[in-house]
């Protein structure tokens, strides 16, 4: 979306130009505003390094029917749950934006990284991310937002900082030097985020009726909310990848078709919905060939055995 934004913007006069900065700031904050504009251009240089002909084979992969149908079957799950919140009143037309912004980052990100999910505890994070969501400090930071110049220079400030951060704590395991260097980032991005929270808070004393409203904390809790409801579908899209790996995996280990599918319903009977099961079935299922019963012992055996 923010690229086709600006090549639109491109193509405009001046005038043209305004009017659609007009209706951006309209709709979105300013540091939404300020996110969008960064990100387009982060991702026209990306373009340009990375080459078309790389894009275009990103993008023949990411239209698989493999991804395509299970991210669009998560996106009418979301609408599904939008479509019962308004019918009960919960949700309405201001909320478009929000429902919107979460669905194209928070739940797609969460789509694209259920491959790494081999048992529950794995989800045990996203739920503690959100909680802390709905903490005072995350309300005031995320409701009050600066002039769109601020906010154009301060988001990339912090996301360097932060980037250097990172990158100086990884090359420390092999530079001791290094951990010095992440430290002083670390303590220039918590001192920056010190005085950006004094100054909120001190804006949000005096203007407080016009940020706790209705409207806002609908706004805070939606992506905790959507999340926490999109755990089921996000376990279960877990469950099928997995299942999906180890068959694939199964003709490598057993040259009989009718002991694979015996094999397939043993491993459905014993694993189930449990995803801890599943993975442990195929970290450990080796090439030995099982014959009858053999199957649903050596799974039991696996089982069994200590994690």
């Amino acid at each position: 979306m923010s690229v086709y934004v600006l090549l639109i913007a491109t193509n405009l006069d001046d005038y043209q130009f305004f009017i659609l900065l007009k209706i951006m700031f309209e709709i979105f904050s300013t540091r939404e505003t300020a996110i969008l504009i960064w990100s387009s251009i982060f991702i026209i240089i990306a373009l340009l390094i990375l080459k078309f002909k790389g894009v275009f084979d990103l993008l023949s992969n990411f239209f698989d029917r493999k991804i395509q149908i299970p991210l669009w079957g998560m996106f009418c799950y979301i609408g599904a749950i939008t479509f019962a919140f308004f019918t009960a009143g919960v949700w309405n037309m201001g909320l478009l934006k929000d429902t919107i912004l979460w669905s194209l980052t928070s739940a797609t990100i969460l789509f694209f990284n259920m491959n790494k999910a081999k048992e529950s505890a794995y989800f045990k994070p996203i739920i503690i991310d959100n909680l802390k969501a709905v903490i005072p400090l995350e309300f005031i930071t995320n409701f009050y937002t600066f002039s769109f110049g601020i906010e154009m220079v301060i988001i990339p400030v912090m996301t360097f900082i932060g980037v250097m951060q990172i990158v100086a704590e990884n090359s420390s395991r092999t530079n001791a030097d290094h951990l010095k260097t992440a430290s002083c980032l670390k303590g220039l991005f918590a001192g920056l985020g010190i005085l950006i929270f004094i100054y909120v808070f001190y804006k949000t004393l005096i203007d407080y009726k016009s940020l706790v409203t209705v409207e806002n904390l609908k706004s805070l809790f939606l992506p905790v909310v959507y999340t926490f409801l999109l755990l089921p579908f996000l376990y279960l899209l877990a469950l099928y990848m997995n299942y999906e790996l180890l068959f694939i995996r199964l003709p490598y280990l057993l040259d009989n078709k009718k002991e694979r599918l015996q094999m397939k319903l043993n491993i459905l009977l014993l694993a189930n919905l449990n995803l801890k099961k599943l993975h442990k079935i195929s970290t450990n299922l080796n090439f030995a060939t099982y014959t009858g019963q053999e199957i649903r012992k050596s799974l039991k055996k696996i089982l069994k055995e200590p994690d």
